[in-house]
């Protein structure tokens, strides 16, 4: 059996997703530590690892997401007595309005999970132009899913889980949005709705920039039977 365990820190702080780069960079700004794990850097060298501390927008407000051993950092957020970030021109004193404690045990599920995938960026250059080049819709999905599937299995990895049954995922509806930039390149982007065999922390991101608010992760029901 192995657990995940989440924090999800939802701020009193009206946010747009569009500011979520800056709501980052103004946070780590604050942090007396800089631990690596808020902006994945070291030096001049990115951490090419799932990253453990996500910055999201959830409900029209800010919010930070620290997963397994991000949880054990978070108390270094407040480690000043007055946590103001700049964010933009404004000075901002964050209050936390919530924190949600999760810890999820990663076993395979007898009845598939639901779950919503908000803004998704899923492809790098490579299945971008296979992507187009498919006609049916069929092909589509089913490339959406093994994508997906790669996706949720380096969440595992990052977080030193390893399943000892396959992972089965089936795309029920997916929507392609506006590309997003960042940046200057635009990016496929989708919402998705799909089920697996398997318990997934809410919030987490998956797919590309999800550090940054894309692949937004949110569970839909809790029928879970082992």
């Amino acid at each position: 059996m192995t657990q995940i365990k989440t924090l999800v820190l939802r701020m009193d702080t009206p946010l747009n997703s569009s500011e979520l780069a800056r709501f980052r960079g103004a946070v780590i700004a604050a942090v007396p530590s800089h631990n690596i794990l808020f902006h994945n850097h070291c030096g001049s060298r990115l951490r090419y690892a799932y990253p453990l501390v996500q910055y999201k927008c959830i409900g029209g407000k800010a919010a930070i997401v620290a997963i397994g051993e991000g949880v054990t950092v978070m108390e270094e957020l407040f480690a000043g007595t007055d946590f103001s970030i700049r964010l933009g021109k404004r000075t901002i004193a964050l209050q936390i309005e919530s924190i949600k404690a999760e810890e999820v045990k990663v076993s395979q599920s007898i009845v598939p999970i639901v779950y919503q995938l908000c803004d998704w960026l899923p492809f790098n250059e490579a299945n971008y132009e296979h992507f187009v080049s498919i006609n049916r819709m069929v092909e589509r999905v089913e490339l959406l899913e093994r994508i997906l599937t790669g996706n949720i299995l380096s969440l595992f990895k990052g977080l030193d889980v390893f399943i000892d049954f396959p992972l089965h995922i089936e795309i029920m509806h997916y929507v392609q949005k506006t590309p997003v930039a960042y940046k200057g390149v635009k990016l496929m982007c989708f919402d998705v709705s799909f089920m697996a065999n398997v318990l997934l922390p809410n919030y987490v991101g998956l797919g590309r920039h999800s550090s940054v608010g894309a692949g937004l992760l949110i569970r839909k029901n809790n029928n879970i039977q082992y």
